[in-house]
């Protein structure tokens, strides 16, 4: 029985190798990010990163790597539970956008496994606006024997500053439950504003233009300097007077 455990547990870390982050990556850490540690992605900053664990899952948190993506991180680690084991980890963390952007939007990816009668593996993710004001849920599940796994999830809200997450990685094995890893994705916008003056400075570079073309002086030729008539050929335009003749000389 302990071999056959001994070959589950090799079988799980083979999983979280294959799709967590590569060890040149590992730059941040769960430890890191608990001691006060933030980072960006994009026009987005990731703070206030508050971390507790439970049950039968490491609690050494330098063992979660965390990679920040172009939107979003990455969470990786030991997240697996074998042969009866559970195991819960709790994270919440605050998001904002940099000014002249609106966060929008949310996306959870989190490819999950569970093995054997009884097993389950869910992460669920609740967004929250300022005040608290609930902005919506994620959730990612894998049942064994239940129903299809649901591995991603979307929504969009109105567009914030600022708003909080709360996560939940929650393993029950059976014989085997497993999150390799966790994407946590943002969209944002402008701010309307900021699209507002963009629109305007447009429409004054368009008018502008058109009022340069309608002050040019009348019968000017492209070209010419001053509105005067070019010659063509040596012959005057019509309605212009060469210096040699009759009229020019009176």
């Amino acid at each position: 029985m302990q071999e056959f455990a001994i070959r589950l547990r090799s079988i799980a870390l083979a999983i979280t190798l294959i799709t967590a982050v590569p060890h040149a990556a590992q730059a941040l850490t769960l430890a890191d990010l608990d001691a006060g540690g933030s980072f960006d992605a994009g026009p987005i900053t990731f703070s206030d990163f508050e971390i507790s664990l439970a049950g039968d899952l490491s609690a050494d948190l330098s063992a979660y790597p965390v990679q920040p993506l172009a939107d979003g991180f990455r969470l990786a680690g030991p997240l697996t539970v074998l042969l009866g084991e559970a195991g819960t980890l709790l994270l919440s963390y605050v998001v904002e956008a940099a000014a002249g952007v609106f966060v929008d939007g949310a996306a959870l990816f989190a490819p999950l496994v569970a093995i054997d009668s009884g097993a389950a593996a869910l992460v669920s993710e609740s967004l929250l606006g300022p005040g608290g004001v609930p902005l919506g849920t994620l959730l990612a599940l894998h049942l064994a024997g239940g129903n299809p796994a649901v591995h991603a999830a979307s929504t969009g809200f109105a567009g914030t500053t600022r708003l909080e997450v709360v996560t939940v990685v929650a393993l029950r094995s059976g014989l085997l439950a497993a999150a390799p890893h966790v994407d946590q994705r943002f969209s944002t916008v402008p701010e309307p504003l900021t699209v507002f003056l963009l629109a305007g400075g447009l429409i004054g570079l368009t008018f502008s233009g058109r009022r340069r073309a309608e002050v040019a002086p009348r019968g000017a030729i492209p070209g010419g300097r001053g509105g005067l008539p070019f010659r063509r050929r040596g012959r005057p335009l019509a309605g212009s007077r060469s210096p040699g003749s009759p009229a020019a000389q009176t």
